[in-house]
């Protein structure tokens, strides 16, 4: 990938968000929503289909094409593990934005999420990457108690929700007030939802193809990269989102939060 995946006619502001999605439909089925209600234009949406065999191609199928007049969207498909990191590069090549976001299917984005990244990153050009607070995370970004239910009720029915949406938001919004205008700067960053400066990405890329099968969301060796190029990473302390966890690799990852 190269500066040039920015033409002319990529829209100032614009943020590339990428999915990656190991079927787990019922997850992207609350992440999406939840992406395209908070979040700010300009934006694209570029997910990644890692061998999904529950009707998540068919979704992002629809998804693509439902939303051709509004935002742009793609699907790059890797049809098993080994394939991530070719996926990967397929998915940095179609993203145009000045800013790539790596969003884990199984999170809930809350208002205001995008503006508050893009804010902090624009703090000093050397921010490269930024992240939030959440309920499951690695320290520093997490939040050890939350007041809203995780996890399907008693007597759950089919289709009931994963979680209550509008609690999450609730709770995000009271998390903002309590903690306006805090940042860190951080060793390492988690990957459920982490914001890369263009720059970086431009750094960094021509070394994928020595990573791991999981390219960029192996955080581990990005958050090392990114920090040995000469770029801080930052997290949000006032920015909250939800991550179910284990979720979006769970046929791969360990549990344990990242």
């Amino acid at each position: 990938m190269t500066p040039s995946n920015i033409s002319v006619s990529s829209p100032a502001g614009l943020v590339s968000i990428l999915i990656p999605c190991c079927g787990m439909l019922e997850f992207t089925r609350l992440c999406v929503p939840s992406v395209l209600r908070c979040s700010r234009d300009p934006v694209e949406l570029i997910f990644i289909d890692i061998g999904s065999l529950d009707g998540t191609a068919e979704y992002l199928a629809g998804l693509r094409d439902g939303l051709s007049n509004r935002i742009r969207a793609e699907v790059c498909r890797a049809a098993i593990d080994d394939d991530i990191a070719a996926a990967c590069k397929d998915a940095l090549k179609r993203a145009r934005g000045e800013y790539v976001c790596l969003l884990n299917n199984d999170t809930v984005v809350t208002p205001g999420w995008l503006e508050a990244l893009i804010a902090l990153a624009q703090v000093s050009p050397a921010n490269g990457m930024v992240g939030p607070m959440s309920n499951y995370a690695a320290a520093p970004q997490l939040v050890e108690t939350v007041p809203y239910r995780i996890g399907p009720r008693k007597n759950a029915r089919p289709g009931d929700p994963l979680v209550d949406v509008s609690a999450v938001q609730l709770f995000a919004n009271e998390f903002r007030g309590a903690n306006r205008g805090k940042w860190i700067q951080v060793e390492r960053l988690g990957g459920f939802c982490l914001l890369i400066r263009r720059a970086v990405l431009d750094r960094i890329e021509p070394q994928l193809a020595e990573w791991t099968n999981l390219s960029l969301f192996d955080t581990d060796i990005l958050s090392a990269k990114a920090r040995e190029a000469g770029f801080t990473l930052c997290c949000c302390r006032d920015l909250f989102i939800h991550h179910f966890g284990t979720r979006t690799f769970a046929h791969g990852a360990p549990p344990a939060p990242t």
